[in-house]
């Protein structure tokens, strides 16, 4: 790659500016955690991972780029926690499975496979301390070019991810109280962020960490850093607390919030 080609990239992915952010608070009665997690279809580290999901204690988990190994390991060494556990894999995509763990009753409301060739939106309804609450589980189109150019689709997939959210978001059940999380490929600034700000959902990690990276990548002795994983909130919640652990084996950290009923 050309050293301008790599400056370009860096300066696409540098995380610039700071917002004021809330304090955390003692997680209250009636609440619930979850947490969301890309945990790399390459599937190293396993133990690792499992270690973060069970030391979270999130009631509910948001898995992206799932394997039949990853769910295979995560059986054996999450069950007795999670007694609910559904994996689905992407018929179009290696590592692009989907996956749920939770602590709570839980249903499914709509899974929908990709119209792109990409990944799938995954909607499951949880019985919560909070009351019924709905999770779309999201791993977004990366930005990546058709002919795999990450220079040129930086810039011209935007509209991409806005559209797989808005067919995904047809199929959230009218009346619970929404969360969307996961990878969305995209910034808290980006189009489809704003997409569903305009929908009434509030981005939870920004009101209480303003900068730091969710994901990270090497690249020849540069260490490349971005934020692109969100967890987002209908106005029926409210959320007490949201950040991100720089940890764990992935390319990406996990996203951890908390919830009650506003």
């Amino acid at each position: 790659m050309k050293l301008n080609y790599v400056v370009c990239l860096i300066a696409c992915f540098l995380l610039v500016g700071c917002r004021s952010a809330r304090q955390v608070e003692e997680l209250s009665a009636n609440s619930f955690r979850l947490v969301s997690y890309n945990v790399n279809w390459g599937g190293a580290g396993a133990e690792g991972v499992a270690k973060i999901i069970r030391e979270s204690e999130a009631e509910i988990v948001c898995l992206q780029e799932t394997t039949p190994d990853w769910e295979g390991f995560l059986r054996r060494s999450a069950g007795r926690d999670y007694p609910f556990e559904k994996f689905k894999e992407s018929k179009d995509r290696m590592g692009g499975g989907l996956a749920f763990l939770s602590k709570v009753p839980a249903r499914e409301v709509a899974y929908i496979p990709s119209e792109t060739g990409w990944f799938d939106g995954w909607i499951v309804e949880f019985a919560t301390a909070a009351g019924p609450v709905q999770v779309l589980n999201v791993h977004l189109r990366p930005p990546v070019s058709d002919r795999g150019g990450w220079i040129s689709g930086y810039f011209n997939t935007r509209d991409d991810r806005v559209a797989e959210m808005e067919r995904f978001y047809k199929y959230v059940k009218p009346g619970v109280p929404l969360i969307v999380a996961g990878d969305f490929n995209d910034s808290e600034d980006s189009a489809v962020v704003e997409w569903l700000e305009k929908r009434g959902l509030t981005n939870g990690l920004p009101e209480f960490d303003g900068s730091s990276p969710t994901w990270r990548w090497k690249y020849r002795g540069v260490s490349l850093k971005r934020r692109m994983d969100h967890v987002m909130y209908s106005p029926e919640l409210y959320c007490g607390g949201a950040k991100v652990t720089e940890t764990g084996p992935s390319d990406h950290y996990p996203v951890y919030a908390w919830f009650r009923r506003k």
